[in-house]
This record gives C-alpha cells, structure tokens and sequence, in this order.
C-alpha cells in the first residue's frame, strides 16, 4: 500500500524561494524539482503530479522527501559516483588557445590542426591525454571549429593587373 505524500504546508517565504529558484536555474532538473514541490503545495498528489510533469510516482515521492529533508539544497543535482573528470578548466584554456593558432607557428610539421594531432599536442602541453574523439566532444560542446585552408592563387596574381581589370567591370 502507497500512502500518498503531501509537502508540508509551505510558509510565504519557501513558496517565494521556489519560485525564483524555479525561474533563476539553467538545470531542466531542478526547475522540474522546484514545480514538483509547488504542485504538492497546491493539493496535487503524487500521482497528478507525476502525470503533470511526466515522471515516475516513485521520482515525486522521492523528490518531496529530499524536499522535505534538505529543504531547497535538496534539489539540486547531488554529485556522481565515478571518476573525476580530467579535463581541467587551465586544459580547457590553453586548448582554446591551440585551437585559435597556426601549427607552423608552434614549430609542428603540419599546417593544420587535426583532432588526433590536436590531442597529442595537448597531451605534450598538459600531461592529460584524451583520445581524439573525446577532444572532438569537447570543441563542439565550446563551439570550437579547427579552420580549414583557404585556398587561393591571390598570391599568385599580378595586383596590378588584378586593379586594372576591376576599373573596367
């Protein structure tokens, strides 16, 4: 048997500190969260809440009680078991500082960058190797584009004659 499960009767001030917590937030999560609580404050059991917000019962319940044991900390996300990432913010830096230069002009071999030459330059820079595929994820996720040639014969061209045939157009 399921008893259902109604937050306590928020004061004012908590009702306020959800709201703004439920318009400030970035994480889709917490804001879920955030409504979750407010619904069980306006009378809507476990069950209506779960279809309104398109979750579990079990995941509502679970929700209010953290509310209920935590208070508004409760919500937010809670860190993962697993190993801690190594890509470090001074990785991400100099990453976008390699990105933004010439490989010639880092004394490499080669004119442009390559995810898997990216990374093995990285991994000399910084001590932290991360395969290539791995690198590709993290400059799409910072817009991050390796720039391609441009390829052109205008150093090949007499300007002079260039000038003088745009004069006649």
């Amino acid at each position: 048997m399921t008893v259902t499960r109604y937050v306590h009767a928020l004061s004012q001030d908590e009702v306020e500190a959800l709201q703004h917590e439920h318009q400030r937030t970035k994480a889709a999560s917490v804001r879920s969260r955030c409504e979750m609580i407010l619904l069980s404050h306006e009378g809507l059991s476990p069950p209506q809440i779960a279809r309104r917000v398109r979750l579990s019962d079990r995941t509502v319940r679970r929700t209010l009680d953290r509310y209920e044991a935590e208070g508004l900390a409760g919500l937010s996300d809670k860190a993962r078991p697993g190993r801690p990432a190594r890509v470090t913010a001074a990785y991400l830096e100099q990453l976008e500082q390699a990105v933004e230069r010439n490989p010639r002009e880092l004394d490499l071999p080669f004119s442009n960058w390559t995810t898997a030459n990216l990374a093995t330059y990285m991994a000399q820079q910084t001590g932290i190797e991360i395969g290539a595929r791995q690198l590709e994820n993290y400059l799409k996720a910072h817009r991050w584009r390796l720039r391609r040639p441009v390829l052109g014969v205008k150093h090949k061209q007499d300007q002079a004659v260039v000038a003088e045939k745009k004069s006649h157009v």
